[in-house]
Order: C-alpha cells, then structure tokens, then sequence
C-alpha cells in the first residue's frame, strides 16, 4: 500500500497553492488514481478492529512530597554534562542519519517558486505577552508549560521545575527536579552516580484545579519514571510523587520520551521501551500507555492505582512513539485516543488511531486499532540551517508532538520534509468524525528560507464553537531557523479551513552553538496549552538563539484574532527586562533593553517602598544590556530594584527574593 502510494506521490505532486506566506502542499491525483485511492481510505478507514493489547492493574506506594518553594535549594548547584541523557542517540548517528541522507538526495534544498502573496482571509493571531522564561538548564532544554487560573506559570526544562508570575514573566520560584523529587529515594552517590533527572513534562488539570509533572531518573537499569501531583493550585505548594520502575517487564528495557494527557479521571503517559545498550531502531521493543487513577496522586493516596497497555500492533507490528491526544476547549473522556505512525520513513502516508475505551476497572478492556492512509505522505525533516554555516540544529524524526480532539475531529502536527523544497516544514493533519469513520488529511506549512521544528497545537476557539461540527480555530507554534535568520519562535492561525501568515513570536540573538560537533541539539518538544477560563488565548513555550550562544527559553501567550477583550500588545522583539535567577542567595541579573545611550541608576528598595542601597549608575548602550550583581550582602527577604534614567521615568521594575 505504502509503496504503490508512494509512487503515486512522485508522480502527482504538481499543485502547490500559496496560502498566507506559507506553501499548502496537496496531492492532486488523476480521476482514475483518485477513485482508487478513495475506495482504499474508505476501506482503511473502517478497517478499525479490537487488538489484543496486553493490559494490567498494578499499585505503587506513595515514594514522597514535597513543598516545592520550601525544597531546600539554595545554590541550586549542579554540574551539568555536555547533553542530557539520550537514548535515541545511537539511532541519530545511524539509521536517522541514512534516512536524513536519503531525504538530502530525493528532496535537495531549492526554491519553491511559489509567490508568498497572502490570498486567504485568516488573520493572524496577536502576541498579547512574552517573557524569557528559566533559560538555565541542560542540553537540550527539552522545555515545557502549564498555567493555572491564577497566571501562575510552570516552567519545566532539563534539569529545572520554575513558577513564573504569567502577568510579569517574574519567576518566583526554581529548584531543581532532582532536589524537587528527592524525597522518592532515587538519589545519586558516590557509588551510583546514575540517579538524575530529564524529559520533564507538564499538565494543568482546570477540572481538578491542580498540576501534574512528569520526569525520568536515569537510564538503563536506573531508570525511573517520576510523577508528581500538586495537593492545590498553587504549584509553589505541596505536592506528592509516586514511581515507576522503567523496566517493568523485565526485559532489559527502559522508559524513553514520555508524552502526557488527562481525561476527565485519569491521566495518560506513554513512552517507548528500549533495550539497554541498544540503538533505537534494533532496541525499540514497543511503545506503552500508563493509565492512572488521578485522584488517587491528587489526595496523596498510599497507593496509586494505575493499569498498564502494552503489546500494541497493527498487522503484527508494534506502533511506535503513541501520542495521546488532549482535549481541546474541554477535558474529555472516559475514552482516551493515542495517534501513532511511522517513522523514519522517507516518504509514508500511514497513522494509527488507537482507543483505550473506558477507565480503570471497566469491563470493557478492548484496545481498538484504527489504520488511516493520509492524503499527504510525510517524510523525516532535514536538520534546521542556521547563519552559523558551521553548525545545523537537529530536528530529530518526524513523530508526532501535538494533538487535541473537539467536536469530531482530532487535530495534530509534527515537523516533515516539505518535497517542495527540501526544507522542515510543519505537517498539520485534521481526522474528522474520529470517533465513527475516521479519515485524515494533511497540509504542509513551509518557507523557503526557514525551517521549522517541534510543532505544537492548541485549540483557539471559544465556548461557542466547543462541540460544534467542522474544523476548529487552532495556534500551531514552533521552533524556526533559517540561513540568514537566528533561531526564534513562531505562530499561525488556523481559522478551520485557512491559514494566516506567521507571527513571529521570538527572534533568536544568535546562532545556538553548545556542542562540539556540527549537529546540535534543538529540543525534544514545545510547550502548549489553552488558557482554560479565557478561551481564545493560547500559552506556548519554545526555544530561541540566545545572544552567548546558548539556548533561550521563551514563553508567550498568543490571541485568536476573534479574541474580544484585546490587551495592549507588547512587542515580542523589544521585550522589558528580566531578572534572574529568582529567588536567590548569590548572583542575579537584569536583562534589559533601551533604544538609546543613557546613564541609568539602579537602585534597591524594600517592600515598604523604602531605598535600600544605591547599586550603582552607568552610561548603558543602546540596545540589550546586562547587569549582574551579588545579593548576599542583603538580608533574607523581598525587594525591588528599578532601573530608572537621568530625568526620574522608571525603564523597569522587579521585585526579587534574597533567599
């Protein structure tokens, strides 16, 4: 099936329409080829059968809580390795690379000749608000979001878990996960070294009011999977943490690349089980789904109870990298829907829609399969070009990192070869009536000068359109770089059959360049989530170029352009100042940004409104500027510092926490 398609693909791809800057890629067959096809989809997409997945009631003990602006942190010292702990490397450095090399020779980089004149009504979405967010983390940062009702933002990245002030972008509080999580025993020493933490994630339940975090500890036979579960809303607060051996069969596998959703009850993870020591392509054992009971980790519990699917195949085959699909304006459940395809694949046009039926304890314990042949083949993404041409950010496969399901659809991206032109593009895909006689259709978003990488979608509709049939507004964000532009953050609007043209949401400063070969690392994933009591708004979380040539965390909260109650946006490229880290018991320092030379006084206040001390006055340059200072001569407590010029007018204010 795949092979015929594929040649179909070949020989058909001749209608490029331009649509908003971007090229929306359709395959446009003869009327012969077209009925054929037609006639496979329809007996493909009603093809669904129940599979004989494996699956099993387990308990683990509560292993620990924490109050998590109480953890005792206060160096935050650590030691950090060139790059995190990656168990795919092997498959990046040897089959990925000959896919990557095949994609390079069928699919050579060149212009698309296709005009980038607007010629759809979608307007663009709006960048309400935008702050660095915590940018002191590992390699790659792998970072990723959640936000209450409160603006209360989490912030995850290797190897951090920060609070931000969502209104200000002021962080408030940052541990790190391992001393975050220390209370479930797997801690490092001098005789095993191997106990640290990685891939963190991120969820806010609006149903529940609460947070849950994921992580992994280790690899090999030391690997864990680490989830905790906020007690309220307030994520500075207590929370308590359960774990998971990663080799929970027994085979010599571990856990690899977790992947999270909530449903009305439970909370989903999947991952991928790899055998240790092994390459991806010839480890890969299978992906698996834990299904826990969430307010069981909400209360604390003493045992959490959670059931485990494994053994998941199409036509005898495991499906790989299984993405659970979230709700859209809404929680949804008791069903839960994972997409899976295939991957390392120079061109393919297969997905899987699988359905776990009912909650824990349920009589109905039938996993259904569903196979789906796309209209739009996909391929592995070329790795990012930068204006360093010494060094390309790896954009890693094509698996998919972002799905919501409203009404009866299900919409999804990941990052693909765009034929056209050789470069990454983002691939979005619509499953409509998922739930009945599912069928998919994709388009890809592509630049000529960019590439783009770990997508990400939220839907961006509001109370009225929830439920409603036809498409839904979706924000697609993503990671962009180019040979003449550093890597930055970007969005578009999808009003339900159009797109707009992009927003930049982040310009990068500078080429990322971190490790010492000319592959570097850009990222597992980004960060995604509807603003659940303003609907309409979009909060995301990526990567951009910092200007020393490391990575920048950004998070920013897009508008639909039907948002009605438009704040004052704020450009993303001119940003105010930030300060960090925060809190602290030694060094901090304040970002900042003025559009000419001026002498600036910074000054230190106390909550009270009362001068502390004087910190200094210095002529600044135009542009981005850097003070950094030592705090440990102050007290323990809150203050302010403002930065003021010489006729009095504030350019910033931050209140800051000596610890």
């Amino acid at each position: 099936m795949s092979l015929l398609l594929l040649n179909i693909i070949f020989i058909s791809r001749s209608n490029l329409q331009k649509c908003c800057g971007f090229l929306i890629f359709k395959q446009i067959c003869s009327m012969k080829t077209r009925v054929f096809l037609l006639g496979i989809l329809l007996v493909l997409a009603n093809s669904s059968y129940a599979q004989n997945a494996r699956v099993k009631r387990y308990t683990t003990p509560l292993a620990g809580q924490a109050v998590l602006r109480d953890v005792d942190d206060k160096y935050n010292a650590r030691i950090l390795n060139s790059e995190m702990p990656d168990p795919d490397k092997n498959e990046q450095t040897g089959e990925l690379d000959s896919v990557k090399k095949l994609i390079q020779k069928a699919f050579p980089r060149k212009a698309s000749n296709v005009g980038y004149n607007k010629t759809t009504t979608a307007p663009a979405p709006i960048v309400a608000i935008g702050f660095i967010a915590d940018s002191l983390g590992g390699i790659p940062s792998d970072n990723y979001m959640a936000i209450n009702n409160n603006n209360q933002a989490v912030s995850v990245i290797n190897e951090n878990i920060s609070v931000h002030d969502a209104t200000t972008g002021q962080m408030t509080t940052r541990k790190s996960l391992y001393n975050f999580s220390l209370s479930v025993g797997l801690n490092t020493s001098i005789t095993n070294p191997n106990n640290y933490r990685y891939d963190p994630k991120v969820i806010y339940d609006p149903e529940a009011d609460k947070f849950i975090c994921i992580m992994l500890n280790g690899v090999n036979q030391y690997n864990y999977i680490v989830v905790g579960f906020s007690k309220t809303n307030d994520p500075t607060g207590a929370w308590s943490f359960y774990k998971f051996y990663g080799n929970f069969a027994n085979d010599t596998t571990a856990f690899d690349y977790p992947a999270i959703a909530i449903t009305h009850d439970e909370f989903f993870f999947t991952g991928n089980q790899i055998m240790d020591g092994i390459s991806w392509q010839i480890g890969f054992k299978e992906s698996v789904i834990y299904q826990i009971r969430k307010q069981d980790g909400y209360n604390g519990d003493s045992t959490l109870n959670y059931q485990l699917w494994d053994s998941i195949k199409s036509d005898g085959l495991y499906i790989r990298n299984l993405y659970p699909v979230k709700g859209g304006g809404s929680i949804k459940g008791p069903s839960q829907y994972l997409l899976g395809k295939k991957i390392l694949q120079v061109q393919n046009d297969s997905f899987f829609l699988v359905k776990i039926p009912d909650t824990i304890g349920s009589a109905n314990n039938n996993l259904v399969v569903t196979p789906l042949v796309s209209n739009l083949a996909y391929g592995v993404p070329p790795d990012g070009r930068q204006p360093d041409t010494s060094v390309v950010l790896m954009t890693n496969d094509d698996r998919i990192l972002g799905a919501y399901t409203e009404g009866s659809e299900i919409q999804f991206v990941h990052a693909c070869v765009n034929p056209a032109n050789g470069g990454s593009a983002v691939y979005h895909g619509i499953i409509s009536n998922y739930a009945t006689t599912p069928t998919v259709q994709g388009h890809l978003f592509s630049i000529d000068t960019l590439d783009f990488g770990y997508p990400n979608i939220s839907f961006a509709g509001n109370k009225y359109t929830i439920g409603q049939p036809g498409s839904n507004p979706s924000i697609i964000s993503f990671n962009f770089t180019g040979p003449k532009t550093f890597p930055g953050m970007g969005a578009i609007y999808f009003d339900g059959s159009s797109y707009s043209n992009m927003v930049v949401v982040k310009t990068g400063d500078k080429s990322i360049k971190q490790l010492a070969g000319k592959e570097q690392r850009w990222g597992d994933y980004s960060g995604s989530q509807p603003q659940w009591n303003e609907l309409e708004s979009v909060w995301i979380e990526g990567i951009f170029g910092h200007h020393d040539g490391n990575y920048g965390n950004y998070m920013a909260r897009i508008l639909s352009p039907n948002y009605t109650a438009v704040p004052q946006q704020i450009s993303a490229a001119k940003q105010t100042s930030v300060l960090y880290p925060n809190p602290s018991w030694h060094f901090i320092q304040l970002k900042f940004d003025i559009e000419h030379e001026q002498l600036v006084n910074f000054v230190i206040y106390n909550t009270q409104g009362r001068v502390v001390d004087k910190l200094m006055s210095h002529y600044c340059d135009d542009g981005v500027n850097v003070v950094q200072f030592n705090i440990a001569p102050l007290p323990t407590g809150t203050y302010f510092l403002k930065a003021v010029d010489a006729s009095g007018k504030v350019l910033s204010t931050h209140s800051f926490i000596r610890q």
